[in-house]
């Protein structure tokens, strides 16, 4: 009996050592709602790498507007002088994931000119393990005094979704009030999302007057969403204006201060229309003028026109505390096969 127990023990540490290693491995957003653009602080990545702890087999996700952006793993030199003339790789496609396969330093750039200069580079420090994994305790062998069998301990299967189990929701009985009952919180919104204005053509004087109307037609825009205006500088701008000023291109009494410096991100932080205009003398009459009309509530995913290619960030994966709850269930069953080896 004794033996059989032990073997089982021996079979349970080699279960949640199993499950440890598995566990471990987290999906990582790279700039969250920020995304993989030349960010408006040049220490946003650094910023965003301080606060998190990588290990092999983790993943990271680069969520960029395709043909504007690049991601290319490089060396340390190539990364502290912005080449990436040799690069490890590179990904041209979001999303780009990246699994971290080996311990160590791993570098990343942004190729296009002038984005790793201005801030759109990462370095991350990857380990091999998240923590030490439980060490097994040595079994004692058939010499050791017989003792008592101690009642059947269950053990905990490992489980099998992240997610804590829901709490049930007290129904009132008959001397109860049913206003006491507890009413569940409605489901999330979507994550905020960015639009490239114009997608490659940027924001420019434009082939077609309806060109900005066209591109906003199918897209879905909600409050926190985000507009991108891409420009060549000291040849636009970007007024948000209302729509009397909209409708006669106007840059009087703007709604915020012009904006001359690219790329512009203006937050959707209201519902309602909102109305923009470049200022140059003549471009606004000829269709560099856009106007869109945000959805006060999110919604559950992303619109179903909108083309992934150029949007940035994507809806994301799990949060890295998945994986800690996983961590988490293999060190229990860890602990009791200890327990369960010490007793037999």
């Amino acid at each position: 009996m004794a033996v059989r127990f032990n073997q089982m023990a021996v079979l349970l540490l080699l279960t949640a050592a199993a499950l440890w290693q598995r566990s471990s491995a987290a999906t990582y957003v790279v700039g969250d709602s920020l995304g993989w653009t030349v960010p408006p602080n040049p220490t946003s990545y650094s910023d965003w790498a301080s606060t998190k702890t990588f290990v092999v087999g983790d993943v990271l996700v680069f969520n960029f507007a395709s043909g504007r952006h690049d991601v290319a793993e490089v060396t340390r030199s190539g990364f502290d002088t912005c080449s990436g003339g040799n690069p490890i790789s590179v990904e041209n496609n979001s999303p780009a994931r990246i699994t971290l396969t080996s311990a160590g330093d791993h570098h990343f750039i942004c190729n296009f000119p002038g984005h790793c200069n201005g801030g759109q580079k990462l370095s991350v420090t990857v380990r091999a393990t998240a923590s030490p994994a439980p060490t097994a305790v040595p079994v004692p062998g058939p010499s050791r005094s017989p003792s008592p069998a101690p009642a059947a301990v269950p053990v905990p299967r490992p489980s099998r979704s992240p997610s804590p189990a829901p709490t049930a929701v007290p129904v009132p009985g008959p001397s109860q009030s049913p206003s006491s009952s507890v009413v569940p919180s409605p489901a999330p919104s979507r994550e905020p999302m960015t639009y490239v204005v114009g997608d490659s053509s940027g924001w420019t004087v434009p082939s077609s007057a309806s060109f900005y109307e066209s591109w906003a037609r199918d897209k879905s825009f909600f409050v926190g969403d985000v507009l991108e205006f891409n420009f060549a500088i000291q040849t636009h701008d970007v007024a948000e204006v209302t729509r009397e000023n909209f409708d006669r291109c106007s840059g009087e009494s703007p709604r915020s201060p012009i904006s001359t410096n690219p790329p512009v991100r203006i937050t959707l932080s209201e519902a309602g229309e909102h109305f923009f205009i470049c200022t140059f003398a003549g471009h606004c009459g000829v269709g560099q003028k856009l106007a869109v009309n945000v959805t006060g509530g999110g919604a559950s995913s992303p619109p179903s026109n909108t083309d992934p290619s150029n949007l940035s960030p994507t809806t994301a994966p799990p949060p890295p505390s998945a994986a800690s709850s996983l961590r988490a269930s293999a060190f229990s069953a860890a602990l009791l096969a200890v327990a369960l080896a010490l007793v037999y």
